[in-house]
């Protein structure tokens, strides 16, 4: 049987999870099932569980969220950054990268098909509550599957049935189908779940909206729009938005968001799991070490490898220098301290500088020349105005005089874990900040630039870095290139960079202007706003075919 489309009736499915108490998802881990397992409520909920399971392996393939955007770009030169961050003319259908994506994402898509197929509202253990909630579950999980599929592949095979045959020939079907099947599901999926999760990395009735307004907001730009799209759009955010018991809520101070003792807050709509518990934790969350580099690597006489001072880190997405020029005014807004860490403390007890000042980075735009009385100073830019905090990169005019140090992204901080250890920290997939650049996104389409002009603003309020320059904060007109720069600062770090560029039509503009690897490539075009079909695939499956220009 075909690896993509594997029916697993009969087969062993692990489980993994966050932990066994009440206040998150439950899970087991079974050395092996049984057909009979899946005709009771208990085999029901550890099929869900795994196809939660599933969206740890999706929101960890970074390469396709960050690489080949505005805002991030590739650390190393190799063959994969080439393809994928570069676009250069490399770029084909055997990158290993895409296979494992569109393989977890199929993995997903068939299991929901499977536990739609047997579930029933009279099997041993379930009612009618826990049935629909379950069917209502299942149904976003697999829309969103679907949705990322469609977004980076273009036309896949859509299956909605449980598949146990073998499959050998399949065909592609229409972005339009796929879109009014999502906007289908969805909407049989609203007001079925509570707004408020029943455990921690469940799907809730917000997350539902959530994802539906997503969906009406990417047709919304595509050839095949429908003329409500944005305002469906701007709807589904503002049932959450507008929530009359406010479940949900911007947090006042934006750096309590994102505070590793303050998990699952009021702001969090929907997070994938995790924990520190080895059991439970798989592989771990690995947010944590993106956006920065080894400091104990480069430096290890003034720091040592002890993970509540300096998380462990590599070379792995670098935030695009000019990114931190989207923050004009750092001394206002308080998401550029609350983001960043530039000022590195000497930690290493034999060091006779301990608790001192080691590496220092300024504020990008700070011409003062003060170097805090660091042992290591790195500025901004040379003297010649080119920009230090780049990778150094063989090939990259643009990239040759960088020193392959950054501020770090601290955001994702993980003090629980060990060094060089699983992250336990929650991912956010879905979050407040996030939903009114959204709901703003979706009026600015539909004509309504006052609501969209007071979203906006009410995001910058609250980044304000105190009262008396708040309303120095709020803009006073918007468009597009004005959200996507309010989403860069906001969500720094976070997850969809690339299929919010895709969404807008904005990617290979914006691409080409920030990101110097796909300029130098000069290779960037309309093909790629669709990543190629696996090959291996295609060779398995007649009637797959590849997309243009791989």
């Amino acid at each position: 049987m075909n690896k993509v489309f594997l029916s697993i009736g009969l087969m062993g499915v692990m489980l993994l999870g966050s932990t066994g108490c009440s206040k998150f998802l439950d899970t087991a881990n079974p050395s092996y099932t049984t057909e009979d397992l899946y005709k009771t409520k208990t085999g029901i909920d550890k099929l869900l569980i795994d196809i939660y399971s599933k969206l740890r392996n999706h929101y960890n393939t970074g390469q396709l969220q960050y690489w080949g955007t505005d805002i991030y770009m590739a650390a190393e030169d190799n063959p994969d950054s080439k393809m994928f961050n570069a676009y250069d003319k490399s770029f084909n259908s055997t990158a290993g990268i895409v296979g494992g994506y569109w393989n977890n994402l199929y993995k997903m898509v068939q299991e929901a098909n499977m536990l739609l197929a047997r579930i029933k509202p009279d099997m041993e253990g379930m009612n009618t509550a826990s049935y629909n909630a379950t069917v209502a579950e299942t149904k976003f999980l697999r829309a969103l599957a679907y949705y990322y599929l469609v977004e980076t592949f273009g036309p896949v095979p859509l299956l909605t049935t449980e598949t146990t045959d073998p499959i050998t020939t399949v065909e592609r079907t229409s972005e339009t189908a796929i879109y009014d099947f999502l906007v289908a599901e969805l909407k049989a999926a609203q007001k079925v779940l509570p707004v408020k999760s029943t455990a921690r990395g469940r799907v809730n009735d917000a997350a539902v909206n959530t994802l539906l307004g997503k969906v009406y907001l990417t047709r919304a730009y595509k050839s095949f729009k429908q003329s409500t799209d944005f305002t469906n759009a701007a709807a589904a955010f503002d049932a959450v938005i507008n929530d009359p018991e406010h479940v949900y809520d911007l947090l006042p101070v934006f750096e309590d968001v994102f505070n590793e003792n303050n998990q699952n807050n009021r702001e969090i709509i929907f997070a994938v799991q995790y924990s520190a518990d080895k059991n439970f934790t798989g592989g771990g969350n690995p947010q944590q070490g993106y956006f920065g580099f080894c400091i104990t690597c480069f430096y290890p006489d003034m720091f040592s490898e002890v993970q509540k001072d300096y998380s462990y880190m590599q070379r792995q997405f670098w935030v695009n220098p000019k990114a931190h020029e989207l923050y004009s005014n750092p001394s206002i807004d308080a998401r550029y301290e609350a983001t960043f860490q530039r000022t590195f403390t000497i930690n290493n007890p034999e060091n006779s500088n301990t608790g001192k000042t080691g590496l220092y980075f300024p504020v990008w735009n700070d011409e003062s020349g003060d170097q805090h009385n660091a042992a290591i100073f790195i500025p901004f830019k040379d003297e010649e105005g080119n920009y230090l905090w780049y990778p150094q990169a063989a090939g990259y005019k643009d990239l040759a005089k960088g020193t392959d140090k950054m501020p770090v992204v601290k955001k994702f901080k993980d003090t629980k874990m060990q060094w060089q250890g699983p992250g336990t920290r929650e991912a956010v997939v879905y979050r407040m900040g996030d939903l009114y650049l959204l709901s703003a996104e979706a009026h600015l389409g539909a004509g309504n630039n006052g609501i969209a002009l007071q979203r906006v603003n009410a995001i910058r309020r609250r980044a304000a870095a105190n009262d008396n320059v708040r309303t120095q904060m709020e803009f006073g007109t918007l468009d597009l290139n004005i959200i996507l720069d309010e989403r860069a600062r906001e969500l720094m770090g976070e997850y969809d960079r690339w299929f919010d560029l895709k969404r807008t039509g904005k990617l290979i503009e914006r691409t080409l202007a920030y990101n110097p690897q796909a300029k130098s490539a000069g290779n960037l075009n309309a093909n790629h706003l669709l990543r190629p079909i696996p090959q291996d695939e295609i060779n398995k499956l007649k009637g797959l075919g590849q997309n243009t220009g791989y």
